[in-house]
């Protein structure tokens, strides 16, 4: 029997998110039930200590479209992320951050190039917009600015901003890209933007509306090194694509 296919699948990363996930949830699950397009959401819990997964199956009641997919332990967001968009069945899969950074009116709103032949559609905190604001700290703001330029100048070509958390991926190349990804952590969106231009995937970058939200699991410090290491990583492991 063919496998019934959504239109469009969400994957909500989430540890420790008890706080902000339901607000999030609350904004989400009425834009999906008001749409003319079928969703699925699936939150995968990375190890939370915190009532994360409780709220989630509360949510069920109201938007039965809404899994719960547990890892049991804390491997890290690139590693969830991969998880939750190898388990999805939308013909268009995208992952969000589950504290909402991104408002889930970008999702429709950025369909479209789907239909020009493009085979990711990436959100930009970067590119500007009379339709989109961005309401980021300063010092975020500096150190992005430079990070980004390390990556444009060692790996990824043309793209501005590679780590805003709102992605959107054909579900056909969902597989090729990430059965291939290693990193499971922040640094997962360098490797697999860098395996989509190796493997020649059309991507688009387009300006969204984001704003910071206080309690980010990012450590400035400790992760942006991590990243630059990432950087080393990715290159090596993939010389011979």
């Amino acid at each position: 029997m063919p496998e019934k296919l959504f239109d469009l699948t969400v994957v909500i990363p989430a540890k420790n998110e008890s706080l902000r996930l339901p607000q999030f949830l609350q904004a989400l699950i009425p834009y999906c039930q008001k749409s003319s397009f079928r969703y699925e959401i699936i939150v995968v819990d990375d190890g939370s200590t915190d009532n994360t997964a409780r709220l989630v199956l509360d949510f069920q009641k109201d938007f039965p479209g809404l899994t719960l997919l547990s890892l049991g332990k804390n491997y890290g967001k690139g590693y969830a992320v991969k998880q939750g968009l190898l388990a999805a069945h939308g013909n268009i899969v995208l992952f969000m951050d589950a504290d909402g950074s991104t408002p889930a009116d970008e999702i429709e709103k950025n369909l479209k190039f789907f239909t020009e032949d493009y085979d990711i559609v990436i959100g930009s905190r970067v590119l500007q917009s009379d339709s989109a604001k961005v309401k980021a700290l300063s010092y975020r703001k500096g150190m992005g600015l430079v990070f980004n330029f390390l990556v444009s100048t060692f790996l990824i070509k043309g793209i501005k901003d590679t780590q805003c958390g709102f992605k959107m991926f054909r579900r056909e190349i969902i597989r090729p890209i990430w059965e291939n990804v290693r990193i499971e952590g922040f640094g997962f969106d360098l490797e697999i933007l860098y395996l989509a231009q190796k493997k020649n995937y059309r991507i688009k970058e387009v300006a969204v509306n984001w704003e910071h939200m206080n309690d980010s699991k990012v450590d400035l410090i400790r992760d942006s090194w991590r990243m630059l290491v990432n950087i080393v990583q990715i290159r090596n492991w993939h010389r011979d694509l």
